[in-house]
């Protein structure tokens, strides 16, 4: 029970950087940027946040962080899918699963990362 909540604190500070990163993006495409360059910009950064979600967990975890990342990464995934499913109905193309399995390797990557960025006693 206790991963959970912090699987779902994860979820939330991961759902945060979401909203921000749609915020950002949204006042971006006022400048008058074109929509090629901000679907690129919100793919790496949204890549970056799975990264720096993961990395954060890893940090404070007893297991693999790869595991930890993979697991993270899914929970994140699944996310995104419902919430495109439910309120923009967008359909599963190969772009979409591109675009998830580099979100995978992020959060994977993250957790490994994570978990070696963790303090040696000395």
């Amino acid at each position: 029970m206790i991963k959970v909540l912090e699987y779902l604190k994860y979820l939330g500070i991961f759902f945060i950087i979401v909203i921000g990163i749609a915020i950002v993006t949204s006042l971006i495409h006022l400048t008058g940027f074109n929509s090629n360059f901000l679907n690129k910009l919100s793919i790496i950064l949204t890549a970056i946040s799975f990264f720096i979600v993961t990395c954060m967990a890893a940090r404070k975890t007893k297991e693999k962080g790869f595991v930890l990342g993979l697991k993270l990464a899914l929970l994140f995934i699944l996310f995104l899918i419902i919430i495109n499913l439910i309120a923009f109905k967008s359909p599963f193309n190969i772009d979409r699963i591109i675009y998830y399995l580099i979100l995978l390797m992020s959060g994977i990557l993250g957790g490994a990362f994570g978990k070696n960025l963790k303090k040696q006693k000395k």
